[in-house]
């Protein structure tokens, strides 16, 4: 029974692995009714009406206004449509509230998914989750990597379709390749390690350093998204400046392709984002499957042994009951029993902690090595084919060539890990069942020889009657352990179904925020769409375009990087709640929590208050989603910048070329001249409106201004005055003084001298 339930299990995960590409290539259906997807997801949309179209039919924001966005390091602070950023403050500080019950939570963080097995209680589904976002986050990692491999490569194949003329040429297309590479490696040394760093031994680990790990990993991201946008910016301007070895109409081409090739890169790598979400997902919801029929063997081999005990406590007290043994012979006789059996029980758990830990250790050791080996094989083809690649002269088509071959070596990678995963499932649960069968018949012979000798001892008893009672006492425990099985199945079977509808909670949850991030993409392109339109007379249909395909390139990356964050959080959600689940249970995993007497009264409180925990994980819930909305809300303001910031240099680009166009060989022609430049002027000026927001912020920031050299005034004339009343007093204490003395003198009685000089004088 055991190993068709083992089966079972490894079948339902091949079946699972096996439809993944199906289920990857069905795009869900995505709801564009953000009304629905508030309500689903109990929460309001986080539009802010600076950032709506207004009454007059234009939708363009200031771009006035400052991002709060920390700046990228060595950002290009010269673009003419790009302002300083003064603020220093962080735009992500979480005002998420977690309830007292799920704080301070503590566990052990383990290297390997099989390793959860060796952990106890709640401590092995958080390792579990953790685990997978330690996973989530190489991938991630990945991906941006694969990414910046392809954008090098694309330059280099821009650059080198053109044979530099001079060594003016050959200068420019050297330094803007180092230019590239510097700044990819820039932002690859600022990607923080926290998970992405693999453990070699468990080790003790909180559930805030890893929700603030995490964040960290998305701000990173988003900052990412930034940097390597205002990389693709200015190579874009690089390539239309005049010491370029482009044309004007060339570099135009030329940055179309790119961004059209970066749209189409992007768009490929979401996929491959969602499919990764999902195995992600079936394989923790697999793992945690299988963690739960491993538990079976000691929850099985604990309920043998409270069987035994209470059918060995009836017989004995059935023996007292007819005056054969005497009530003190009884006790002490199940005391020592007792004592016996959890002695061994304990040696059993010891032992296979240390089999478990040994044989798993043992198969990861194999795994990497040959891990290693695949990937020496996999490096070595990928310098053979983008070394072919860059001899190709259509952008989409090298993208391509790239593509395939990470998704290939991804899939090589995805079948050695499966394969890996089904041998240690295997071999894990042949150990398990092997431990449980032995420690069985080691403890059920523990207690029939203190059973028999202690009964023959105290009791008249002959040696057939004692062993005639312990086959009787057998024959009824086979009965009961028949029927424990059976309900053991019967809530495997419950688990089953429990981690189905977890996985399809999961995936609505991912359709929702891709509904929700969809709608954010639609607003920002028509933002975009009527900046655009309200500059025509300044810029081309062309290029328009050219920054519509900017534009959307960004938002891609940041919905990636949103999709990703809100799986995350979920997967958060679900570790702060992990105690309380635990607490909670009340088939076989009930038994295998450390400590009864102090977790059940744990389960008890948890049971009475089950209304105020389910209270708290709402509560949780929410301000999970309320933290992710204002992180959306930030990403808004990014958005808010690259428009800016495309929109300025493609404007100033626009001025240039018209002047540079402008004859100026009349009278007439210069004051035509002068009439384009300042309507030029006016709509750069005038490019972007002043909204409610920014002009009040004007306003607000003048009056403090004034305030403050006002105060400043007002604080100079008090010191002032101050000085004036403190040389007044000291002149009228002086003066005082003097008249005071005088008058004193004057009271003196005269000497015979003094009179005498007066009348000789």
């Amino acid at each position: 029974m055991e190993g068709n339930r083992s089966d079972g299990v490894s079948n339902r995960k091949k079946d699972s692995s096996g439809t993944t590409d199906d289920k990857v290539s069905q795009q869900p259906p995505l709801n564009s009714d953000v009304a629905a997807f508030a309500s689903r997801a109990k929460v309001v949309y986080p539009i802010n009406q600076k950032y709506r179209p207004l009454a007059d039919g234009a939708s363009n924001p200031s771009l006035h206004e400052h991002t709060k966005l920390p700046p990228m390091p060595n950002e290009d602070s010269s673009s003419s449509s790009e302002e300083p950023d003064n603020n220093d403050d962080n735009p992500f500080v979480s005002s998420m509230v977690v309830p007292s019950s799920l704080q301070n939570q503590s566990f052990t963080r383990v290297p390997h998914f099989p390793l959860s097995l060796t952990l106890t209680g709640f401590d092995a589904r958080i390792s579990l989750y953790c685990l997978a976002l330690q996973d989530l986050q190489c991938h991630c990692s990945q991906l941006e990597d694969e990414k910046h491999l392809i954008f090098l490569h694309m330059v280099k194949v821009i650059l080198g379709c053109r044979f530099p003329k001079d060594k003016n040429d050959a200068d420019f297309t050297k330094n803007i390749i180092q230019k590239q590479e510097q700044e990819l490696n820039e932002l690859t040394k600022q990607r923080p390690k926290s998970l992405t760093e693999e453990t070699s031994h468990a080790a003790s680990c909180s559930l805030e350093e890893i929700e603030r790990a995490q964040k960290d990993l998305f701000e990173h991201s988003l900052q990412t998204s930034k940097g390597f946008s205002r990389q693709v910016e200015g190579l874009c301007q690089l390539l239309q400046k005049k010491t370029s070895i482009f044309s004007p109409r060339e570099a135009q081409d030329v940055n179309v392709s790119l961004t059209q090739t970066l749209v189409f890169v992007e768009k490929h790598l979401m996929k491959v984002q969602e499919a990764s979400l999902k195995s992600t997902l079936e394989k923790l919801l697999w793992w945690e499957e299988l963690t739960r029929l491993f538990q079976t063997q000691p929850a099985l081999l604990r309920w043998e042994v409270d069987l035994r005990q209470s059918l060995i406590a009836a017989t004995l007290e059935q023996l007292a009951s007819d005056g054969i043994l005497k009530f003190s012979h009884m006790e002490r006789m199940l005391s020592e029993i007792q004592a016996a059996v959890a002695e061994g029980l304990q040696q059993s758990s010891e032992k296979c902690m240390k089999k478990t830990k040994e044989l798993v250790n043992k198969k990861c050791s194999e795994k990497e090595s040959k891990k290693k080996k695949l990937q020496r094989s996999q490096m070595n083809e990928r310098n053979r084919v983008l070394e072919l690649g860059e001899t190709h002269s259509d952008l989409q088509e090298l993208a391509t060539v790239c593509q395939e071959l990470f998704m290939k070596h991804r899939k090589q990678i995805s079948d050695l890990e499966l394969q890996w995963d089904s041998k240690v499932a295997e071999a894990l649960g042949d150990l398990w069942k092997k431990l449980r069968s032995s420690w069985s018949k080691r403890l059920g012979e523990t207690a029939k020889d203190v059973f028999l000798n202690t009964v023959s001892a105290q009791t008249s008893l002959s040696a057939d009657r004692c062993e005639k009672l312990w086959q009787d006492l057998e024959q009824e425990l086979s009965v009961q352990l028949q029927q424990m099985e059976y309900t053991t199945k019967q809530q495997l079977e419950d688990i089953r179904t429990e981690l189905d509808e977890d996985g399809k909670m999961w995936n609505e949850e991912i359709a929702l925020t891709q509904a929700c991030l969809k709608h954010l993409g639609e607003q920002q392109t028509k933002i975009l769409q009527a900046m655009v339109a309200r500059q025509g007379y300044s810029l081309s249909r062309e290029t328009g375009k050219l920054l519509e395909g900017k534009h959307e390139h960004l938002l891609m990356l940041v919905q990636r990087s949103f999709v990703f964050r809100h799986f995350c959080l979920h997967m958060q959600k679900e570790m702060r709640l992990s105690r309380l689940k635990t607490l909670s249970q009340k088939d076989f995993r009930a038994l295998l929590v450390e400590d009864a007497s102090k977790s059940q009264a744990c389960r008890n409180s948890a049971l009475k208050n089950s209304s105020t925990s389910l209270a708290e994980g709402a509560l949780l819930g929410n301000n999970l989603q309320q933290e992710f909305l204002s992180e959306l809300e930030t990403a808004t303001e990014l958005l808010q910048s690259h428009a800016q910031l495309v929109l300025g240099n493609a404007l100033s680009h626009a001025i240039q070329q018209r002047m540079e166009a402008t004859p100026t060989q009349s009278h007439t022609s210069n004051k035509q001249d002068v009439g384009t430049k300042n309507y030029l002027m006016e709509a750069a000026a005038e490019s972007v409106y002043v909204t409610k927001e920014s002009l009040l912020a004007l306003v607000q920031n003048y009056y403090s201004q004034l305030q403050t050299i006002t105060i400043k005034l007002e604080q100079d004339h008090s010191s002032l005055n101050q000085e004036t009343n403190e040389r007044q007093d000291r002149s009228s204490l002086l003066s005082r003084t003097l008249l005071k003395e005088l008058v004193n003198w004057g009271k003196k009685p005269a000497s015979a001298e003094f009179q005498q000089r007066c009348d000789t004088s």
